[in-house]
């Protein structure tokens, strides 16, 4: 169901306090399969699949709110405001939240509108129901894309999110702000007012007549001289030869050493790839584990099958194969950005993989 965004139907509560509201409320439920209904004890009766309760929603939600990424309340908007005041922490960490009217006509995100995934939620349950979404987040409003839903769409991290609000506030009041990146394709955000697609990287050459940035980059770049939102998709795909037995520190130091030299961000890797007669190296296993990367094994034939640009005859004698490192990288899909490099017992080589923003991402 991708019109939810981030949320899963199964991890989505829905609430109700009166008779009225649970009809609405069980089409809600309905509209999320899986989903739970949390109703008033006097009426559990009447919705026999719900879950009653007694006490104040204020109470309420201390048992509930941790157990769900989604909390849906039939409901007035001022009860939803006393009882999630106290449990608001941070945007990047809040559950999504709306508040729905007693006929089911309007959807209204109050928390975690973009990272949580509220104003996708809203959009569907108003679709489902024949209600109207009612989204009050800047950018959604005037209808420019978000930077922060953006970088979630691409899985990118995000190391300072203090910038965020003066860019989008660019954004929203229509003033220029670029945007770049060397892994996504951007040309979709080019019919946005404000936008302006950057044909190089700022830190080249910081452009005129612009007054913010957006960068989704796999690369650390310096500071720059205005408002710049960053972030790290995981678009990086290593890919790694070594000797037999290479301990994990060794791995470890080389690949961090690897990838600062070359200016990448760490936080850009997406996975590690290799061949298939690397599969019991411990080391490489172990650094894999501890990373929390996946790492792909490619039988000979893969490899050997790959345009890689520096075939080795010394490798191929040894070991049937004419390269591991890039040919790993380029099995993947990914485009060589960095040859291979030996570094100590190890062989190394990046590429890089190219992504897209999925439609829910674009406003």
């Amino acid at each position: 169901m991708p019109e939810l965004g981030p949320l899963r139907p199964e991890r989505v509560a829905v609430y109700t306090l009166t008779l009225p509201g649970l009809a609405v409320a069980e089409r809600i439920a309905e509209a999320l399969p899986g989903s739970t209904l949390y109703v008033a004890a006097k009426y559990r009766g009447l919705a026999p699949g719900g879950v009653a309760f007694g006490e104040p929603i204020a109470a309420l939600l201390e048992r509930t709110w941790s157990l769900h990424d989604g909390h849906v309340f039939v409901m007035a908007s001022g009860i939803v405001l006393r009882a999630i005041a106290p449990r608001i922490l941070d945007k990047r960490v809040d559950p999504a939240v709306l508040v729905v009217d007693l006929k089911g006509r309007y959807f209204i995100p109050l928390l975690a509108g973009h990272l949580g995934g509220a104003n996708p939620l809203a959009r569907y349950l108003a679709r489902a129901l024949g209600g109207e979404a009612v989204l009050t987040t800047g950018t959604d409003a005037v209808g420019v894309p978000a930077p922060d839903l953006l970088a979630k769409a691409l899985s990118a991290r995000v190391p300072d999110w203090g910038p965020l609000k003066e860019v989008s506030a660019l954004l929203v009041d229509g003033r220029p702000v670029g945007f770049w990146s060397d892994c996504a394709d951007l040309d979709p955000l080019g019919r946005y007012p404000g936008v302006r697609l950057l044909e190089a990287p700022p830190w080249e050459g910081v452009p005129e007549g612009v007054e913010g940035l957006v960068l989704l980059t796999v690369r650390r770049p310096k500071p720059l001289p205005l408002p710049t939102f960053l972030a790290h998709p995981r678009a990086l795909v290593l890919g790694i030869g070594c000797n037999r037995g290479t301990p994990l520190e060794e791995i470890r130091r080389e690949v961090d050493r690897f990838l600062e030299e070359g200016g990448f961000a760490p936080e850009s890797l997406a996975r590690l790839a290799t061949a298939e007669l690397k599969r019991d190296e411990a080391g490489l296993l172990a650094f894999a584990e501890e990373r929390g990367l996946p790492l792909a094994f490619h039988p000979t034939e893969v490899l050997n099958a790959q345009p890689i640009p520096n075939p080795s005859e010394a490798v191929f004698r040894h070991t049937g194969l004419w390269g591991v490192a890039e040919a790993a990288v380029l099995a993947e899909g990914a485009r060589l950005w960095v040859e291979k490099t030996k570094r100590g017992n190890l062989t190394l080589a990046l590429g890089v993989l190219s992504l897209s923003l999925p439609e829910e991402a674009l406003p």
